[in-house]
């Protein structure tokens, strides 16, 4: 009788366990897994066009030491991209979101602090457009949500207040701290004529995305791309002229 109950209390902790760690990994993958090419409905992801150019995009900042490191590259590289920039990193570092404009960037609207449920959406977008335009002078138009996550409901939300919401199209994947090769295959490997391109600069240290930035660009000016802010890209889409 003692060895069956032993043996039962065995089971029970063995299932118990498993159970743990599938809630886990579940949990995790919920949270981490963001898809290499994001088409929902109704967004903005990549251009519908025949040049060669692209818009480079960085999440998650501004970050202090980060950011002007990305920053340092796309003006050395004579480049101009497009920044999704989060409301209470933002406010902490105004005087990055004017350098971003300062130096010919786009800022775009990441929400306010990476809430992926975004329960309070339009007022964590108008908080955040408010402390871009304390800073610059200038309205965000476009919003990405955490995750890249989007219902319907949500997306026509934000639409009736004014914003596009913009994913992306090749998706870099230095979210993940792959290596600098592994971050620069993801782009070089997969990168097309209209291509918005997932990168970050802020959340977790960079220094992979850093030091990945600058070879990825010489190496599409070398196929001959250019680069072009979102608002630029938009321009040449042959869909929304």
């Amino acid at each position: 009788m003692r060895i069956y109950v032993l043996y039962r209390r065995k089971l029970f902790l063995t299932f118990l366990f498993l159970l743990v760690i599938g809630i886990v990994l579940t949990t995790t993958q919920h949270f981490l897994t963001v898809p290499s090419l994001v088409r929902t409905p109704g967004t903005y992801y990549m251009a519908n066009t025949q040049e060669n150019i692209v818009a480079l995009t960085f999440d998650d900042g501004p970050d202090p030491i980060d950011t002007p490191e990305v920053l340092n590259i796309l003006k050395e590289k004579d480049v101009h991209a497009t920044f999704f920039i989060l409301g209470d990193a933002g406010q902490l570092y105004t005087d990055l979101l004017k350098r971003i404009a300062k130096d010919g960037h786009e800022i775009g609207n990441h929400g306010f602090n990476h809430d992926y449920q975004q329960i309070h959406l339009v007022e964590e977008i108008n908080k955040t457009d408010n402390i871009v335009f304390s800073a610059t002078g200038s309205h965000t138009l476009y919003y990405r949500p955490p995750g890249g996550l989007v219902s319907q409901t949500q997306l026509a939300t934000i639409k009736q207040h004014g914003h596009i919401v913009a994913l992306w199209s090749v998706d870099s994947k230095d979210w993940m701290n792959p290596g600098v090769k592994p971050i620069q295959n993801n782009v070089l490997k997969n990168v097309f004529p209209g291509s918005i391109i997932l990168m970050h600069d802020g959340g977790y240290q960079r220094t992979q995305t850093v030091k990945s930035l600058g070879p990825i660009i010489d190496e599409l000016k070398a196929r001959g791309y250019r680069f072009a802010t979102l608002s630029e890209l938009r321009a040449l889409d042959s869909e929304t002229k």
